[in-house]
């Protein structure tokens, strides 16, 4: 058979599923046909078959009858008992003929999935489009048949898959196979078979020091830590997002109503894309006084309310190997866990866990469940090229202000910024670093300035010397920049995110301004603790920080190097990390936001 010259084979595979009453059993049972269907006339010198066909994992399922009749012909029967049940088959195909050959199309998956029962999905995995089959190489795929588990009764009709598998003539210039797009569950069940995992209210998770769980999504570097009981993916931020307070005063136990869940669930959550990708949870926050608390249940969950963001319990970090965990990112931050009524727990910058008053500002690591059938669209789980969530194959286009997310990562006058706001007036990006007066990559007392009586400092930073170094004297870059309202609030004393943020007192014009307690990435980034990814995290590449926000007309607050924030005089010389303001009309002309590929402007 040829197709313009060109040596072409059919293989198909024709899945049936039919409803069986069973008489003595309370439930029907599923019988699933699989027959391999090939075309004997092919020539001798392009010869495509099955050679075996295997029984992989099966989820209450059994295998009732399984062979291969003819090189060209197989059949598996098995039963899918309930709900949840799935069944996979490890099916191997050899190139038998003289000619090379490579996978043309896979037809049939979409639109079996479509067709009702919707119940009963189909999928292969191990072979893709352009998948290539050299004289006497034999592959092994996988195709699996699953039962959701949410399925509320068994189907009434029958199903039938019929998928086809177009193999060519490959005469040398055949395209490079298509990377496989697996799901997170896939990922996840990868890393849990093979690393060492604990368990925790009923989920298993990672422990020790896994090195391919990263996560690029939605502005920030997650880690993956495991699938919960509900088969959804938990995940948490590599960086403290902010610092504040957990709560106020002798609150600790009192999760439902305090800062950092109302931080969590209605300020960081708003500014999230993909919301429906998210899974709600009760969080458990028991409280215990012991710093290597392991509980792997909970008998007093003092969260009653299903949330989309949370926090990691102590139970989990100490179960994760705590000290000698991932989840050390050399920061502080508060966990989910109370000490007692007045504090809590939180981990310090080494690793080891301590309490203190709910009135100390931590750093805040953000946890999430997303969906088990989110598709991973790139990267292999490192650091330097992390799994993808979204399709960043290529540039983004469009203004800045509409096309960016909070996080993501932009290239101004040649220094990295991250998105921390966008609205009518531009987009807000926080420096990357910190301000280098000489430019020599070392943040020494010549960088560094006092805040001042009243923010002297927001006026320094907004006059020509300043924009200067900001624009590296290019008139084109200063260009981009826009003038806008600028709040250092009120004097911030009683620890509610919201009265600093919502405050419009004390304000101030200009192009350059400074991140306020509070918002989003006033901590320590990532990038900066990591040196670009090229070094362990370590809070001695980070440099202590003013914000805007005013304690008193004396003291202002400052973000450590270790990613907490805590007030000092104003007289003091501190670090700078500049926010400035990039007009509206500025339009995207490369990169795609992420660390590796930073948006150009």
């Amino acid at each position: 058979m040829r197709m313009s010259t060109r040596k072409r084979k059919n293989i198909i595979i024709v899945i049936l599923l039919v409803m069986v009453v069973g008489m003595t059993i309370a439930y029907s049972a599923l019988s699933q046909y699989l027959t391999i269907n090939g075309t004997s006339s092919i020539t001798s010198d392009f010869k495509v078959v099955f050679t075996d066909i295997q029984e992989g994992t099966m989820n209450s399922a059994t295998t009732v009858n399984k062979e291969i009749t003819a090189p060209t012909t197989a059949t598996f029967q098995v039963n899918l008992k309930k709900p949840g049940s799935s069944a996979e088959y490890n099916v191997t195909v050899q190139n038998q003929g003289k000619l090379d050959a490579y996978l043309e199309s896979i037809e049939g998956i979409d639109e079996a999935n479509e067709k009702a029962p919707t119940d009963i999905t189909f999928k292969i995995s191990g072979i893709t489009r352009y998948t290539k089959l050299q004289v006497n190489e034999s592959k092994t795929f996988k195709v699996i048949v699953t039962f959701d588990s949410s399925a509320t009764s068994l189907p009434s009709e029958s199903k039938q898959l019929t998928l086809k598998l177009n193999f060519a003539q490959d005469s040398g210039n055949a395209p490079e196979p298509e990377p496989e797009q697996q799901t997170v569950t896939e990922i996840t069940n990868t890393l849990l078979s093979s690393g060492t995992t604990y368990n925790y209210l009923d989920g298993t998770y990672l422990k020790g020091k896994p090195t391919t769980n990263y996560v690029w999504f939605n502005g920030f570097m997650w880690r993956i830590m495991g699938v919960n009981a509900d088969g959804s993916i938990r995940m948490i931020t590599e960086e403290n997002v902010t610092t504040i307070p957990r709560g106020a005063k002798d609150t600790a136990e009192q999760y439902d109503s305090s800062y950092v869940n109302d931080w969590l669930n209605n300020y960081f959550y708003s500014k999230l894309k993909n919301k429906e990708w998210l899974v709600q949870q009760t969080w458990c926050s028991e409280t215990t006084e012991d710093d290597t608390s392991a509980r792997t249940t909970c008998s007093k969950n003092l969260s009653q309310i299903p949330q989309y963001v949370g926090l990691l319990s102590i139970d989990e970090y100490n179960l994760a190997s705590n000290s000698s965990s991932y989840l050390v990112n050399s920061q502080i931050f508060w966990t989910l866990t109370p000490y007692s009524a007045s504090d809590a727990w939180d981990v310090y910058s080494d690793g080891y866990a301590s309490n203190y008053s709910v009135s100390y500002a931590r750093g805040l690591r953000p946890v999430i469940n997303v969906s088990s059938e989110i598709t991973i669209t790139g990267g292999n789980g490192t650091l330097t090229d992390p799994y993808m969530f979204e399709d960043k194959s290529s540039s983004v286009t469009g203004t800045l202000k509409d096309n960016s997310q909070i996080g993501e990562y932009v290239t101004y006058a040649g220094r990295n910024y991250r998105v921390v706001e966008t609205g009518t007036s531009g987009t807000k990006l926080i420096l990357d670093g910190y301000y280098d007066s000489d430019n020599n990559g070392t943040i020494d007392s010549s960088d560094k300035m006092a805040y001042g009586t009243n923010c002297t400092l927001c006026t320094t930073i907004n006059e020509d010397t300043f924009l200067n170094w900001l624009s590296n004297n290019d008139e084109t870059e200063k260009a981009k920049l826009a003038s806008t309202t600028w709040y250092r609030g009120d004097y911030w004393t009683d620890g509610n995110y919201k009265t600093n943020l919502e405050s419009i007192s004390n304000s101030y014009n200009g192009s350059v301004g400074l991140i306020r307690v509070g918002e989003m990435l006033s901590g320590q980034s990532e990038t900066i603790l990591s040196k670009n990814h090229t070094v362990t995290n370590s809070y001695n590449n980070a440099v202590t920080y003013w914000t805007a926000t005013p304690y008193s007309a004396s003291y202002a607050w400052r973000v450590s190097y270790f990613g907490d924030a805590s007030i000092t005089s104003v007289s003091y010389a501190n670090g700078l990390r500049p926010v400035i303001n990039i007009s509206s009309k500025i339009t995207i002309t490369g990169g795609n936001g992420t660390p590796n590929s930073p948006y150009e402007i």
